[in-house]
């Protein structure tokens, strides 16, 4: 069979994907877990948007393959005399692997990893010998190879259809392999990470490139103006990693400030890190709560035995430390009476990453975003640009609503729902400019 040069395939024939819009639901019963840390080296499709149950792209090449070639037989050894990935049966099991970039032998790595690490060994350079399969792109030669057995077997160059499609790693790959997906999914967030992540950039290719860093640097840079003020710092070498937050209630019988923490820790091990709750200073109680950062020895006491939160109920240190029922907080919660506090910051300085407690800037950067907030809510609420819908009755929803959290905004702190709204209405302006 003569093989075509890949030089002169016509990209007006390259793959297509087609999504179909999700039917409108009005509950999904969803269960998540994060399948993965992110700190792990990942395909870019699993950073477009965290999916439930994501397949792996490397399972999801062998599904595909498994599904489509033909077993090996003589008689399509003969047919493919030229082809020396055809000419047995483990050839052609090999090639399979080469197909979905696993360019090595996996269990021998793995068996040589094992006995170098009870060894008290390291192997030098990548010890699985070869990179991690996603990275692996099949050649045009191979691409051309399996195209030429789909249309033998098939009698055409097959469509994948995938009615579940979520994440999108069976249409991706599809597509790589130089063949048509059709995709669907019922929850419209499938549909837009389908169309975002896999339709568009097989479409458009590097030419969209451009466009998307042009106008998603116009939109950054609007949104910096917009909100940089509600996020000053006083050192300004200073690169905030993370806000600590706590809920609070008030002491049912002093009316002071209890935050609900289950454990001062902020870092265990070697290095810990802990806050110390301050009501008293030079013998005289406080108005409200101040929160110190401390680390290793001076950590003198059980940052989990001092928690103001355990078993839905609160301790108050304003009232010789007393028991708040859980009943009270729920109600508290519920009239709308729980509040949040910042009590801690992790940042990034010139001296490494470090914890500290919240300046006065911090705390007026937050006054200032919610101050904003409440003059932007009136217009927001009108143009739909935060969500109102209420928080449905379920059983992954029973633990929300039981502490106020009556609407879907509700699950965000202040300066959380500004930064929302306001890339919602940017995102919105940009959209006109961009047509």
């Amino acid at each position: 069979m003569s093989q075509p040069d890949p030089a002169q395939i016509d990209p007006a024939t390259r793959p297509r994907l087609f999504i179909e819009e999700g039917f409108p639901v009005t509950e999904l019963g969803i269960e998540s877990l994060r399948e993965r840390s992110v700190s792990v080296a990942l395909p870019p499709i699993y950073f477009l948007h965290i999916w439930w149950a994501r397949r792996p792209l490397v399972a999801s090449a062998g599904a595909i393959l498994g599904s489509l070639l033909p077993a090996w037989t003589e008689d399509l050894a003969e047919r493919f005399s030229d082809h020396p990935q055809l000419a047995t049966a483990e050839a052609y099991r090999e090639w399979l692997f080469e197909l979905c970039g696993i360019w090595g032998d996996p269990i021998a790595a793995r068996k040589r990893i094992d006995e170098a690490k009870a060894e008290g060994k390291k192997l030098p350079g990548n010890a699985w010998g070869y990179k991690q399969a996603f990275r692996n792109i099949p050649t045009p030669d191979n691409l051309i190879l399996l195209q030429q057995v789909l249309e033998d077997t098939w009698g055409r160059i097959p469509s994948v259809a995938d009615p579940t499609a979520g994440g999108g790693s069976i249409p991706f790959q599809v597509l790589r392999y130089g063949l048509e997906a059709r995709a669907n999914d019922l929850n419209p967030i499938a549909a837009g990470v389908l169309r975002a992540g896999v339709e568009m950039p097989a479409r458009y290719g590097m030419g969209l490139y451009t466009d998307l860093e042009h106008w998603g640097q116009k939109l950054v840079e609007r949104l910096s103006e917009r909100l940089n003020s509600f996020f000053k710092l006083e050192n300004k070498t200073e690169r905030v990693i993370g806000y600590i937050f706590v809920r609070t209630v008030a002491c049912p019988r002093t009316g002071k400030t209890v935050p609900l923490v289950g454990d001062w820790s902020l870092r265990r091990g070697n290095n810990p890190v802990a806050v110390r709750f301050v009501t008293h200073r030079d013998g005289i109680e406080l108005d409200e709560p101040e929160y110190q950062i401390v680390a290793g020895s001076d950590i003198d006491f059980d940052p989990k035995r001092t928690a103001t939160w355990k078993g839905g109920k609160g301790t108050s240190p304003w009232d010789n430390d007393s028991v708040i029922d859980g009943t009270y907080i729920r109600a508290e919660a519920q009239a709308g009476r729980m509040g949040e506090v910042l009590y801690a910051m992790a940042v990034r300085t010139a001296r490494g990453r470090i914890l500290r407690a919240p300046t006065e800037t911090d705390r007026t950067a937050l006054a200032v975003a919610e101050a904003e907030l409440e003059r932007l809510l009136p217009r927001w609420k009108q143009e739909d640009v935060l969500p109102t819908e209420a928080v449905p009755t379920g059983t992954k929803t029973k633990e929300p609503l039981n502490y106020g959290m009556m609407h879907w905004r509700d699950l965000f702190t202040t300066r959380q729902l500004l930064v929302h709204g306001c890339f919602v209405e940017e995102y919105r302006n940009l959209i006109g400019e961009v047509r």
